[in-house]
Order: C-alpha cells, then structure tokens, then sequence
C-alpha cells in the first residue's frame, strides 16, 4: 500500500513538473504579409500579424514558416524559413523571420504558472481543424468562440479541457485593426514621392496620429527611412498610436544598428 502511495504521489508530481515546463512561442515575419507556420507537422495559422502555439516541451523543433502571397494566379507561398530550433522550458519566446530569413529571438519571458495537464489534450493547439482554424473547431468551441470556449472565465467550460486551470488568456473581443489597407497604401505612395527623410517622418507621423497603426504597418514605415536617426524618432512618435503594443518586438530589426533598437526598447520601457 505504500509503494502504491509513493508511486501515484511521484507520478503527480512528474505530470505537474511537466504541465509546469511547458512553453510558448510566438512568431511574426519582416513584412505585413499572410503567413502560416508548421512545426513537427502541425499548421497554425497567423492571427493579427503573429502566429501563437503554446504547450510546448522542451527541446528541438523543425519550423517552417510560409508566406502567402494573392496574385492573378491565385495564392504563391514562399517559404520563409525552414530548420531546427530549439525550445527552453517554462518561456514565452518572441520570435521573427527578418528580412534576410533567419529565425531571431528577440525576447524571452519566465513563465511564472504552468499550464494545466491537460491542455490541448482534445484541442491539438491553433492548427486548421484543431484549435485556430478556418471553422475554429475541436480547439476553442464548436465553431467561432462558439459555446465551448470562452466561457467562466477560461477556456473549458464546453469541456475540451485547454487551459482549465493554469494559465488563461485575457478574454477580449477587440480586435488590433491600425491603418486600413486603402489608407496605408496611399500613405506609401505618399513617402515614396518624398526624397528626403525629415518629410516621410512628418508625413508619417501626421497619418498614423489620426488613423492608428499596427506593429507590422510602423515596421513597414520605418523600413522606407534612410537612416538610423530618422527611423529611431518614427518609430518613437508612432508607439502611442500602435494598437497591438504587445507585438512591438517586430521593429527589433527594421533598424540597421542593433544600437538603435536598444535606444527605442529604453525608451518607451522595455529594457
């Protein structure tokens, strides 16, 4: 009878040592673009710039990460990155695909409570047909944050057993939109008929004041500017105008000097 003790007591508390080491990764590309992701097997798809998938274990990973591209032909994907990458216990991670199609790490977080031991063990994540799909269905209710999803404050109330009791989510119907599509074409137009810094900068600035802008919109911005100095003070007078603050680690590398990356993070404080 003891050993039976001892033996479920270990196995208790080897399931919550694991449910507590899982991790998530977060992932953005260079551009404002549709993207999907594939790591061992599983898409997911991105949602508002940013591909999430949580419950991740400890240790290495094959990624693939997709861009979509709407031509006359119909949809072109270009793969992006395609490699190993290696998973730390317990982390938030925040990654991008830049420009040149490396995989970076551009922060990492402790997570301080661990998910419960059952997550995703009907739901498999935010893939198509398994969490953030097409029909949203067998991850986060029947379909559309149908009945079984956001419910009591969780995620499982309709039992599909994601995240009952670890960490939950901030519940919120708002969705980041920024600069319509019309508006930030015509804004680009208008930055690429100016030579000089200084008025892309004015020019910008008075746009994204009166129209908001999202993460990926101000990257996009900041990367038709010249110099370090001039893409430092856009990005500076944009932040408060940013909807999805949250994905502000993508303009980690729309600068040419890691320098000043450092300078903009300090100054709206990150570092």
């Amino acid at each position: 009878m003891k050993n039976f003790i001892s033996l479920s007591v270990l196995m208790f508390m080897f399931a919550f040592a694991s449910s507590a080491a899982l991790s998530e990764l977060n992932i953005s590309i260079s551009d404002n673009a549709s993207f999907y992701v594939v790591i061992d097997r599983t898409e997911y798809s991105a949602n508002s710039g940013t591909v999430f998938i949580g419950g991740l274990n400890q240790g290495n990973y094959y990624l693939e990460v997709v861009k979509e591209t709407m031509t006359l032909n119909g949809i072109s994907y270009n793969s992006l990155f395609a490699g190993y990458i290696s998973i730390a216990p317990s982390k938030r991670i925040f990654a991008v695909i830049d420009r040149f199609g490396a995989y970076k790490v551009v922060r990492s977080e402790n997570i301080s409570s661990g998910y419960s031991n059952s997550y995703n063990s009907n739901g498999n994540g935010y893939g198509h047909g398994n969490g953030y799909s097409a029909s949203y269905s067998n991850g986060y209710g029947s379909s559309s944050w149908g009945n079984n999803g956001y419910n009591n404050g969780g995620y499982n109330s309709g039992g599909y057993n994601g995240y009952n009791s670890g960490y939950i989510p901030p519940v919120s119907n708002f969705m980041p939109m920024g600069m319509s599509p019309q508006a930030f074409s015509t804004l680009l137009m208008s930055m690429n008929r100016e030579s000089f810094d200084d008025n892309k900068v004015r020019i910008a600035a008075l746009a994204i004041s009166m129209n908001g802008v999202t993460c990926a919109q101000l990257r996009e911005l900041v990367m038709m500017l010249t110099f370090d100095s001039s893409k430092l003070k856009l990005a500076k007078l944009g932040y408060p105008s940013v909807v999805d603050k949250n994905n502000i680690f993508m303009l980690n590398d729309a600068f040419d000097f890691s320098s000043s990356a450092d300078e903009f993070y300090r100054s709206i404080g990150l570092w």
